[in-house]
């Protein structure tokens, strides 16, 4: 039974797209809104490409980036809070965290994306080098 967990567990976390196009298509047909959807679906989404980007990152280069990338997180959080007090004068907590959040996704989102074809391109250039 912990086999299997851990294979999905592992499925997740490797392949993120597919988290999201399947969330994407519950929620959206959930809400009947295509915005709503695509917002339900990158909250949940960040939960899995957060881990995945130092997880990839290793699996091509060997080398580990798991407390870097938090320290990243962290410091992109109290940037964005510092910001919003200059800004604004009392700070809201719930659409400031939902900032991050989406702000988070969106740089993993990428930093995946970058990273998959990155190690792809590699893994193809060692298969068929002579």
């Amino acid at each position: 039974m912990g086999e299997w967990i851990y294979a999905i567990a592992g499925f997740l976390l490797a392949f993120p797209p597919v988290v999201f196009m399947v969330l994407f298509t519950v929620f959206t047909r959930l809400f009947k809104d295509p915005a709503k959807g695509l917002s339900r679906a990158a909250d949940v989404t960040t939960v899995f490409l957060v881990p995945a980007v130092p997880i990839t990152f290793r699996a091509f280069t060997g080398i580990h980036i798991g407390f870097p990338a938090a320290m990243a997180v962290t410091f992109l959080a109290l940037w964005m809070t510092w910001r919003e007090r200059l800004v604004r004068r009392e700070l809201e907590i719930l659409p400031l965290l939902r900032r991050i959040w989406r702000a988070l996704f969106l740089i993993s989102a990428a930093l995946y994306t970058l990273l998959f074809i990155a190690g792809t391109v590699a893994m193809i250039w060692e298969y068929t080098r002579p």
